[in-house]
């Protein structure tokens, strides 16, 4: 229902902005060949950088596997309603098919989110702080920091708390198997697939490979930073190569651009898709630029950041179905020709036991 809702909102935004979003359109064609290039070059440096993180966490992965495994759980969950679910989901399955540990896989998963999360929070408290010193504070600007603030100190203590207290891991340990028993009493199937897996020392080992990585945060976090970073140089590049000059200023349009990234996060739609280019071409225009300007350019940004993460997800997909097709012949076939080896070699010795 909130999908169908959206989608109406977002067709009645473009029908009664369509003169603006022509004038958009229009810009976005005179963008000179070393801005495009750039763009494109920063486009493929936040894919390497996400998928750098990913392949770090999990270790022994190699980067290709690393860049399929995020790239496409990224196109699931931005390009499918609810796709969070089916995005973890289909992470898993490749993984898996790499031969990733499952806790290894689950503590990447748990560790590059907690990060994702307090980035998100950091990068814009940090930007407001820089913010304020250059100008007179105003509520709102006060409000945001005490909200991030608080946010940011919340989850660090519960973080400290959930990988540090043995009680609390004792009870997580005896809910996990209270309700793995009622799911197999439930559904009888899965014991056969649960047999021989111990939940509690998954957790507890998912819990050992967190407490690593919580106790050097800074390595990761300053690489979720830098991922998180260069779709606001992407924007700020892109609105340049527009024309867009000395009514955005850096710090202004960092604010701009981290804060609205910050609250179209919270809202549930695929990518924040509608919401981000509404918040971000809004907040533009309000500081100053003009609107078919900063909707090229969001427009641009949306491209990079959002249409080609969704293309290149799929196209990784096909690319591992494939594979793992083709590794499914492969080993058919070697399980024939071994079989037929077999075989040969019978013939000679029943030949010679009969002379």
């Amino acid at each position: 229902m909130l999908v169908v809702l959206v989608g109406v909102v977002l067709a009645a935004a473009v029908w009664f902005q369509r003169n603006t979003i022509g004038d958009a359109v229009g810009e976005m064609r005179t963008l000179s060949f070393s801005v495009v290039a750039t763009l494109v070059g920063l486009g493929i440096l936040e894919r390497v950088s996400r998928a750098g993180i990913v392949q770090r966490l999990l270790g022994t992965t190699s980067f290709g596997r690393s860049l399929t495994i995020h790239d496409v759980g990224t196109a699931a969950s931005k390009g499918v309603p609810l796709g969070g679910p089916l995005g973890t989901g289909l992470r898993w399955s490749i993984a898996r098919d790499a031969a990733v540990p499952t806790t290894t896989f689950t503590s990447m998963l748990v560790a590059y989110g907690v990060a994702t999360t307090f980035v998100t929070w950091l990068l814009p408290f940090g930007v407001l702080l820089v913010d304020i010193t250059q100008r007179a504070p105003t509520r709102t600007d006060l409000t945001m920091l005490a909200v991030c603030a608080v946010v940011v100190v919340g989850s660090a203590l519960f973080w400290a708390v959930i990988l540090r207290s043995e009680r609390v891991t004792a009870r997580l340990v005896a809910m996990l198997r209270t309700r793995t028993d009622r799911a197999i009493a439930r559904w009888p199937m899965l014991m056969g697939r649960l047999a021989g897996h111990d939940i509690g020392a998954g957790l507890f080992d998912v819990r050992s490979s967190l407490r690593v990585h919580a106790g050097r945060p800074f390595g990761l976090l300053a690489s979720t930073a830098v991922a998180q970073s260069i779709g606001a140089v992407i924007l700020l590049v892109a609105l340049r190569g527009l024309g867009v000059g000395d009514e955005l200023g850096v710090i202004e349009f960092a604010r701009v651009y981290f804060v609205v990234t910050l609250l179209s996060s919270l809202v549930p739609v695929p990518g924040g898709v509608g919401v981000v280019e509404a918040g971000l071409t809004g907040a533009l225009v309000a500081a100053g630029v003009d609107a078919p300007s900063a909707l090229a350019g969001v427009l641009v940004f949306r491209l990079l950041t959002y249409v080609a993460p969704i293309v290149l997800g799929a196209a990784l997909y096909l690319w591992w179905r494939l594979d793992v097709a083709r590794a499914g012949r492969t080993t058919e076939t070697n399980s024939m020709v071994a079989a037929v080896a077999r075989g040969s070699d019978q013939v000679p010795e029943a030949t010679a036991s009969a002379l």
